[in-house]
């Protein structure tokens, strides 16, 4: 018993439970949903809450929202509130007898009222297709009677009066079908059968085709003026440019010849530095070589000259204490030696005089010889040739003196004494330049004057007294410059 009942308990849950999932699925099914842009029309026992005016059939009317529908007792029809769009082409004769065409196109679409769902529902719920023919028919007859009352000129001014006048004068004719126009466009209005807008717009047209071309000239023309303009500025800029190039093209070519004279005047000034140091230098050379020729030639002659002196006056007293036998024989005999001292010493000194010029010379030749190679570089000329000629001397000298170098004993007959020899020889030395100018043709006197001047007027001045000396054979002669001997004894050679 307790297992039957506990069956029956479970089959009555069970069937509770499914009699309960029926229900909510049959409330489920029964709810409708309706979306903004629809409405919904209850029609049934206890959907209306109460009749329009003109409607005799009870309606509940839902917009954008839900609502349950009793099976068998109501049902439920959606109705669109979506936008409709038509096109309205109207011909008509205007009041001007014209034949006019008008070419719209409008939007509308269902009050969203109840009232005006409604009246839609109740007048074509099953025929929302029809919707656009009902109102392109309901707004041809408004724009036949706007057309009619009006001139084609005036609808064609004023498109937009013409449209809200339709749309007013249709308003109230649609609101009874519950409909509601929201735009109306006048897209074209034209006279089909004719040309007169065509020659309305002519003149007109023409009027704008002058100003056109007009201002269609006026734009070339000052396209053209202002081309013009540009080409002139592009002219005269490009000839200020051409100018500034060439300017600087001269800048550049005047600072390029004068960087070029500068380097010219800079070589030139350079080459006369360098000449006249050349210069200086012959000058120091001809310097250091009158003081070689001092030390080394002249000092040694005097030097040699004064103990020939000497050592003849120390020979000369000896030899005069020691001799008392024949006294008048010595003394003719001491006198021709004497004399014959005195030539020699005047030999010698001439022939020193010679030495002393001839290193002289050979100094002077070699400051010419600097300026022979300065001259080479077209500068000295002239001490070239002297350097040359001084170069010479020496060696001229010695040829000269050589002969007396090889006599063992000098023997001088002469009133004027031993300063004979001397003057012999410095006469040779004198004669020297002409027998030079003769044999070459080169005039030594000439050259010299202007390079030897001051140093043969000093050898001049030191070698113009006489002297006694003695010349040996197998060794060179020497001289030097004393002061005339008042002695009246005869020295012995």
């Amino acid at each position: 018993m307790d297992f039957i009942s506990t069956n029956t308990s479970i089959v009555a849950v069970v069937v509770v439970i499914v009699i309960i999932v029926a229900l909510l699925g049959f409330i489920a099914s029964r709810i409708r949903r309706v979306p903004p842009n629809q409405a919904l029309i209850v029609v049934g026992r206890g959907a209306a809450k109460g009749a329009a005016e003109g409607i005799t059939s009870p309606q509940k009317v839902i917009i954008g929202g839900r609502t349950f529908i009793w099976p068998i007792f109501q049902e439920g029809f959606k109705l669109s509130l979506e936008q409709y769009q038509t096109s309205v082409d109207v011909t008509a004769i205007d009041s001007n007898f014209i034949r006019t065409s008008v070419k719209a196109t409008v939007n509308f679409k269902v009050t969203g009222s109840e009232d005006g769902v409604r009246r839609a529902a109740q007048r074509y719920l099953l025929q929302q297709a029809k919707l656009p023919e009902i109102v392109q028919q309901s707004l041809e007859g408004s724009l036949r009677g706007l057309i009619g009352g009006r001139a084609v000129d005036e609808l064609v001014k004023s498109f937009a009066q013409l449209a809200q006048d339709a749309v007013t004068e249709t308003k109230g004719e649609l609101a009874e079908l519950g409909l509601q126009i929201e735009t109306l466009n006048i897209r074209e209005i034209e006279t089909p059968g004719s040309t007169y807008l065509a020659d309305r717009g002519r003149a007109e047209a023409a009027q704008a085709r002058q100003i056109a071309e007009v201002r269609e000239a006026e734009t070339v023309r000052a396209a053209a003026l202002s081309r013009i303009e540009n080409e002139q500025l592009t002219a005269e800029r490009q000839r200020e440019l051409d100018l500034r190039v060439a300017a600087i093209k001269a800048d550049t070519e005047r600072a390029n010849a004068e960087a070029d004279a500068a380097g010219e005047l800079a070589r030139a000034e350079q080459a006369t530095f360098v000449a006249g140091k050349e210069r200086e230098a012959v000058a120091e050379q001809a310097k250091v070589a009158e003081q070689r020729l001092n030390i080394e030639v002249r000092q040694p002659a005097e030097a040699a000259a004064y103990a020939a002196v000497q050592k003849a006056q120390a020979d000369r007293d000896t030899e005069k204490a020691s001799v008392d036998v024949d006294v008048y024989r010595r003394q003719q005999t001491a006198e021709a030696a004497r004399t014959a001292a005195v030539n020699e010493a005047e030999s010698i000194t001439a022939l020193g005089n010679a030495n002393a010029a001839a290193t002289r010379a050979k100094g002077e030749a070699e400051a010419a010889a600097v300026k022979a190679l300065a001259e080479a570089q077209n500068l000295l000329s002239r001490e070239a040739l002297a350097s040359r000629a001084i170069d010479a001397m020496p060696e001229v000298a010695r040829r000269m003196a050589e002969p007396l170098s090889n006599v063992d004993n000098i023997s001088i007959i002469s009133t004027d004494g031993a300063s004979a020899l001397t003057k012999s020889v410095a006469q040779n030395m004198t004669e020297l330049p002409e027998v030079i100018k003769q044999a070459t043709g080169l005039d030594l006197s000439a050259l010299l004057a202007g390079i030897g001047g001051g140093l043969a007027a000093k050898s001049a001045a030191t070698g113009s007294g006489a002297g006694v000396g003695t010349v040996s054979a197998g060794r060179p002669a020497t001289a030097t410059a004393t002061p005339p001997s008042t002695d009246t004894e005869s020295p012995v050679i």
